[in-house]
């Protein structure tokens, strides 16, 4: 009974003898895999040094004569030993792309989204001055011993801190020193030592850089931000007035610091008085309030009214459904599946408003009940928040926003808020 021919023909990849014995091929074919062979045998020795699973791939069973059988077939022969060697090499890689990126300023773009401005390294050069022998995590140290003050964020970054961190994922750096009711236009740079109390930076748009506002908030008490100071200068002096809690012992060094803060501004032609400038001026484009009283920045065109329309319900309607999750004390419970459906139904006729807001390209409305939401603190409305900030950040071409909302959301608490306090 003659041969059948080979389905692959001239595609075939099979070299063993039933094979060939048991299928028709090409007579080019057959030749060249006949001196292949041969010239295998007369090398044989000088191949020891290649792995058993290459030797055994040139014995593969008859029935995978498919490529996607062969493939598997390789992969079982490989087996565990490959893919550990691939994760090792990866981790290899990713420890040298980290190493590189933390000995330049571009570590706090990539990892927290934003870039700092010339006030922040202006002040860091100040604290430098004010302790020329101390290196950058002793002056961490120095702040929080003498005045209570975590610097955070950023300025661990420039102190060396990540140096030798362990690698986290992204969303970890992100959430770094985020306190419960920050808004992804908020970074912390300033903590009261054992509170909630805490300064940073507000930016409406992730791009912004220079001449930012510096905002403050307790989130033990609410989610409310008040606007205390035009550059990272200011701000401290705001807390060592306000926050910071004098002893007779530390009077003296208080008065030292400001009067070395003072001169240090003078020589570098820093402003102590930007706060109402920059605040005026940011006013003056801010759309609507919004629960934490910053109120929020979107473009807006006066004459057309086109990039923000007020809600369907006012500040105080909002609240009041969303009180419905409170409980009779007062106190925040895990409220049940009837309360949750009552404040969906209530909330949903205002949702279905802001998406019509934004295909009219009201962009800033989305935003408006996304960041009241958030607000609430209530953990039942992340999925509805959420989606508002995405869409919202989205079409206002602020996607760094986006990262950090989500990233916040996944993991949002009063505790634990800094990366270096996460378990291994």
């Amino acid at each position: 009974m003659p041969k059948p021919d080979c389905k692959y023909w001239d595609k075939c990849y099979q070299r063993n003898e039933i094979h060939l014995q048991k299928y028709n091929h090409p007579e080019t074919r057959g030749d060249k895999i006949a001196n292949e062979e041969t010239q295998s045998s007369t090398e044989s020795e000088a191949s020891d040094h290649k792995s058993k699973n290459f030797q055994d791939a040139d014995n593969i069973p008859d029935k995978y004569e498919t490529a996607s059988l062969r493939e598997e077939a390789m992969a079982k022969l490989s087996g565990k030993n490959y893919m550990a060697r691939l994760q090792n090499r990866i981790k290899l890689s990713e420890q040298k792309e980290y190493d590189n990126l933390v000995q330049s300023n571009e570590f706090i773009r990539h990892k927290f989204l934003v870039e700092m401005p010339p006030d922040f390294y202006d002040f860091w050069k100040f604290l430098q001055q004010l302790n020329p022998k101390q290196n950058g995590q002793e002056i961490l140290l120095y702040m929080e011993k003498q005045f209570q003050l975590q610097l955070v964020g950023p300025f661990e970054f420039i102190a060396g801190k990540f140096q030798k961190a362990k690698i986290r994922e992204p969303g970890d750096y992100l959430r770094h020193w985020r306190f419960f009711y920050d808004p992804p236009e908020f970074q912390t740079v300033f903590v009261r030592k054992s509170t909630e109390i805490h300064y940073g930076y507000w930016r409406d748009s992730p791009k912004e850089n220079d001449n930012l506002l510096l905002a403050r908030n307790d989130s033990r008490k609410n989610c409310e931000f008040v606007f205390i100071a035009g550059n990272i200068f200011e701000a401290f002096l705001y807390y060592l007035d306000r926050d910071f809690t004098p002893t007779p012992f530390t009077a003296t060094m208080v008065a030292t610091t400001k009067k070395a803060l003072q001169k240090f501004a003078e020589v570098h032609d820093i402003a102590l008085d930007n706060l109402e400038k920059l605040r005026k001026k940011r006013n003056s484009k801010v759309v609507c309030k919004t629960f934490h009283r910053a109120g929020i920045v979107v473009p807006y065109d006066r004459k057309t009214q086109v990039g923000y329309r007020p809600l369907i319900e006012s500040d105080s309607e909002l609240k009041k459904i969303l009180q419905i999750f409170e409980t009779v004390d007062g106190e925040t419970s895990d409220p049940d599946d009837r309360i949750k459906t009552s404040v969906m139904e209530k909330l949903n006729p205002i949702a279905v408003a802001a998406n019509i807001a934004v295909d009219e390209c009201d962009f800033g409305t989305a935003l408006e009940l996304g960041i009241d939401l958030f607000c609430s603190g209530h953990k039942e409305l992340h999925m509805l928040i959420q989606t508002l900030l995405v869409q919202a950040y989205s079409l206002l071409h602020r996607p760094q926003f986006i990262a950090i909302a989500k990233a916040h959301l996944e993991r949002r608490n009063h505790v634990n808020l800094s990366i270096f306090d996460l378990d291994n």
